[in-house]
This record gives structure tokens, C-alpha cells and sequence, in this order.
């Protein structure tokens, strides 16, 4: 009789732990998988929002590079969302793109800078090294509602550039040479110099410098030259290596910190949301180049047609007027303001010159977008039967006792 109880005790739990071990192993996201996320801007870079800010310094961290340098992700834009004019070679006339990813700095000297932008629906890349700059423009049109794979090298010793478009060799050239990373310690007044910015113009310095309106997903920084010949692009998430400084998969799908994994000594270099705009970005997508259809994917995208030679450099256009708001700060906290040097006038004398800064207010993180994935209903109705199994074995053993 006691040993009876002790297994029908048993049996009565079971249904219990069965149905404790399915709930333990069904996904937090239902049928997702790492590359199942991507982050979605709205071109609506102003007052600090609609981007992703990358700390660089204090203390300093990996993902600052200047020598040699690889920068590559993934990009989908629809047509006609990313109206920048086309792309001069030459100075730094990459700020005028719609801009993807921003390292500049205000005033010319130090270390140096660097950008990405679309231009004309063209890639646009440019470097300073502090005392001259050069903007590489792209010929492939990479603004066709198509997810691309972008990469962009740059060499220290002779200060190489290049881009790539989907692994072919999309432009080339000479460029400044030297170190151009953010130096740690540098002294600023404009809050949103030490960062690294995905999706925007860091210092919200006027409409003539647009945000990037479209997709980004799978962000990677190594510290050397990664492609010199053509190359297949990838069909899964980067894996870590001694030479990546940091990787982004965006696959956090909600929150508002984006988790650098590439292991790098001296790291993480994480990186944080910044929301606003109307509508709110950057948001959380389902959309990933993981999800192409297979008549999209790279593999089968034709070949570009024949592209004329790029045009002759031409002059930077005059200084520009501009207001500027600061870029948040990490903390939730109201944000700090920036002031402006004694006798600094509205109205900068270059690029690379501060105009006056205005205080900016956090906005609120955007709810992740509901999952468009099919009801996760099979393991219910798994543990509906294993429940009704057990049940009726509990009765049949109450029955011979009886």
C-alpha cells in the first residue's frame, strides 16, 4: 500500500514536469533563429534620434580603428527613399549622402575621420587623416529594394580605398594615409564627437547632410583588409575571428542595446538605440538578408551593366550654414548640452566646423514589431495528449486497486 502511493504520487507529477520541460524548451521568439532580425531607419536622423551610437572612448574601446580596416554590412533601401544628390569625387563630399555610417569629428586636424553614405543610390566612402580627405564614389546602384552586401577596405600605409558591392569590386583609389581612429583622451565640446554612428549624421548638423532611410543588418568591423579580389558574399552570420573589432547581428529583437559579439580583447563595444521620428526608428524588423527569396539572393543577381568612368573631381561646395543638436548621451538621464566656444558664430567656416547646440530629450525605445511567424501550436497539442495519456494510466491503475 505505501509503495502504490509513493508511484501513484508519481504519476500524478509527471503530467506536471512534462509539461514544465516543454515550456522550458519552446523559444522565447517562436521559430526564430540568429539572423532573424534586422533594424529598420526612417531617415529621420534629427534631435539625436533615429540611429545607433557606438561609445569609442572613455575608456577606449576595440571598435575604434584607423590603420587598416575592413567595414561591412548588409543594406536594403527602396527606391526613391534616399534622395541625396550624386556623389563627387573628392574631400569630404561623402557627408552630403544620405548617411549610413558617421565617425567624423568636428574642426580638420587630429587623428582623422571616416564615412559612408549613399549618393546618387550609389555607395559613397570617404577618409581624412586631419590634414586631407578623399570620397571614393561607388558606380553600382544599390538602392533597388534588394538587400546588398556592402564592404568597404581601407589601407594605412598607402591609404588604398575601395568598395564592394555584393562582392565585386564596385571603386578604387589613393587615399590619405596614416592613423585616422578617434584618439582616445581627445578633448571636444561637441558630446557627439566620441561616437561612432550607424543611420545618421552624428551632430545633426542641417538637412544638407540626410539620414539613411531603409534597412541594416549584420554590422562588421575587422582590423585589417579583409578583400583585395572579388569575392562570394556570405550566406550566414559572421563568425567571430582574431580580427574582427566588432560585430552587430541585430538579432536582439527588442530593447534598446545592440550587443557587440565579436569577443574582441578590450571590448564589448556595444552599441545603443536612439528612437524618434515619426515614425519612430530605428525599429526592430523581421526583414534579413536570410530571408531573401531564393530569386533575390546574391548568387543569382545578374552581373551590373557596363558603368561609364567616374566623373572629374570637382571642387567642396562653399561653407554651409546649420544648427546642430547634441547626440544623447548613454545614460537615461536628460542629456548634456554642448556649448559653444566664446566668439564662434552660427555660421561655420568649413565642414568640419560646430555650429551652436541645442539640448535634446531621450525619445522613448519603440516596441518590437509583432512576429509575423505561424502560431506555435504543435507542442501544445503534444502536451495535451501527453497529459490526457498519463491521466488515463492514472485511472486505470485506480480502478485495479479498487
Amino acid at each position: 500500500m505505501p509503495v502504490f502511493c509513493i508511484h501513484r504520487l508519481t504519476l500524478l507529477r509527471l503530467p506536471l514536469l512534462i509539461l514544465t520541460l516543454l515550456l522550458t524548451l519552446i523559444p522565447a521568439h517562436p521559430g526564430r533563429t540568429q539572423g532573424d532580425f534586422s533594424l529598420r531607419f526612417y531617415g529621420a536622423g534629427r534631435d539625436g534620434a533615429d540611429r545607433v551610437v557606438i561609445p569609442l572612448d572613455a575608456p577606449p574601446r576595440p571598435v575604434d580603428v584607423g590603420d587598416d580596416f575592413t567595414i561591412e554590412f548588409w543594406l536594403k533601401a527602396l527606391p526613391g527613399e534616399n534622395a541625396a544628390a550624386p556623389c563627387i569625387p573628392g574631400g569630404d563630399n561623402w557627408i552630403n549622402g544620405n548617411i549610413v555610417i558617421d565617425r567624423d569629428v568636428y574642426f580638420a586636424g587630429d587623428y582623422g575621420d571616416y564615412g559612408i553614405s549613399l549618393a546618387g543610390g550609389r555607395v559613397a566612402f570617404g577618409v581624412n587623416n586631419g590634414a586631407e580627405g578623399t570620397t571614393l564614389c561607388g558606380r553600382a546602384e544599390v538602392t533597388d529594394g534588394r538587400w546588398h552586401h556592402l564592404a568597404v577596405t581601407r589601407s594605412a600605409i598607402d591609404g588604398a580605398l575601395a568598395i564592394f558591392v555584393d562582392g565585386r569590386l564596385d571603386a578604387s583609389s589613393d587615399g590619405p594615409t596614416g592613423d585616422v581612429s578617434y584618439r582616445d583622451g581627445r578633448t571636444t565640446q561637441y558630446p557627439a564627437d566620441p561616437f561612432l554612428v550607424i543611420g545618421a549624421e552624428k551632430h545633426d548638423a542641417g538637412p544638407e547632410y540626410p539620414s539613411f532611410r531603409g534597412w541594416i543588418d549584420e554590422v562588421r568591423i575587422s582590423r585589417v583588409v579583409r578583400y583585395r579580389e572579388p569575392f562570394t558574399p556570405p550566406t550566414a552570420p559572421f563568425p567571430p575571428d582574431p580580427d574582427t573589432v566588432a560585430l552587430y547581428h541585430f538579432d536582439e529583437g527588442t530593447g534598446a542595446t545592440v550587443y557587440d559579439t565579436s569577443g574582441a580583447p578590450g571590448g564589448p563595444s556595444n552599441g545603443f538605440l536612439r528612437v524618434g521620428g515619426s515614425p519612430p526608428g530605428p525599429a526592430w524588423s523581421n526583414e534579413t538578408p536570410w530571408r531573401m527569396p531564393a530569386e533575390l539572393t546574391t548568387a543569382t543577381i545578374s552581373p551590373p551593366a557596363p558603368i561609364a568612368p567616374l566623373p572629374t573631381p570637382q571642387p567642396s561646395p562653399d561653407s554651409v550654414a546649420a544648427t546642430e543638436t547634441s547626440t544623447p548621451d548613454l545614460a537615461a538621464t536628460p542629456l548634456p548640452t554642448a556649448s559653444v566656444p566664446p566668439g564662434a558664430s552660427m555660421i561655420p567656416t568649413s565642414l568640419h566646423e560646430a555650429p551652436t547646440v541645442a539640448p535634446v530629450s531621450p525619445s522613448p525605445v519603440a516596441p518590437p514589431p509583432a512576429s509575423s511567424d505561424p502560431p506555435f501550436w504543435l507542442p501544445g497539442i503534444a502536451a495535451a495528449g501527453l497529459l490526457l495519456a498519463v491521466a488515463g494510466l492514472v485511472l486505470m491503475l485506480r480502478r485495479r486497486k479498487e
